[in-house]
């Protein structure tokens, strides 16, 4: 989750993928602007757990008690929803749920903030935090089946000596460093949300 709300934030800073920054900007901070921010991040942060919806013991995976051991036990883990074809499926169920959430905050009111969700916020928001699991994910000596049906799993840097095992003493040194170096953006205000 740290690695996908932390792309999240980098990507938003760069691109203003929820709207404009709320801070230093100068501009007043309506409560439009701050349900899309908490829309894009909530979305992102959820987007970089969905891929390990196939693994029972994951943190999505508890919430979902048996639903997620039944597609752990269909499916098997790091396969259909560590690839390309499972971005693609969930970012289509995402689409609709926004649709939905979209024509609600239409007839309480929030016009603007309906209007930003229709313009995909909350599927861009997904499609980041999933893709930057899949990455993180990639960086480990397992790699990840991004082309899947096919079982070639595909791992960042290419050569494996140089990724790191899941649950390794280093993983949570990659999380903290890419965590720390988001934080220092924000401070230094090279990044802004």
């Amino acid at each position: 989750m740290v690695f996908g709300l932390a792309g999240a934030v980098v990507l938003d800073s760069a691109f203003h993928l929820s709207g404009p920054s709320l801070i230093g900007t100068g501009a007043p901070v309506t409560p439009d602007a701050v349900a899309l921010k908490v829309i894009f991040y909530g979305v992102a942060a959820l987007g970089a757990l969905v891929p390990d919806i196939d693994n029972a013991r994951s943190t999505l995976g508890r919430h979902l008690g048996i639903v997620s051991k039944e597609i752990q036990k269909h499916a098997g883990h790091r396969r259909l929803f560590h690839s390309v074809v499972g971005l693609a499926l969930t970012g289509v169920l995402v689409w609709a749920a926004q649709e939905g959430v979209a024509f609600g905050l239409r007839q309480v009111g929030w016009p603007l903030t309906a209007e930003r969700l229709a313009a995909n916020v909350a599927l861009v928001a997904l499609l980041v935090g999933y893709l930057l699991h899949l990455v993180a994910d990639s960086l480990t000596i397992g790699g990840v089946p991004w082309l899947w049906p096919s079982h070639i799993r595909f791992g960042f840097p290419p050569w494996r000596s140089w990724r790191f095992r899941s649950g390794s003493w280093i993983e949570p040194v990659v999380v903290v460093g890419v965590g720390v170096a988001v934080i220092t953006g924000l401070y230094l205000r090279m990044l802004a949300i």
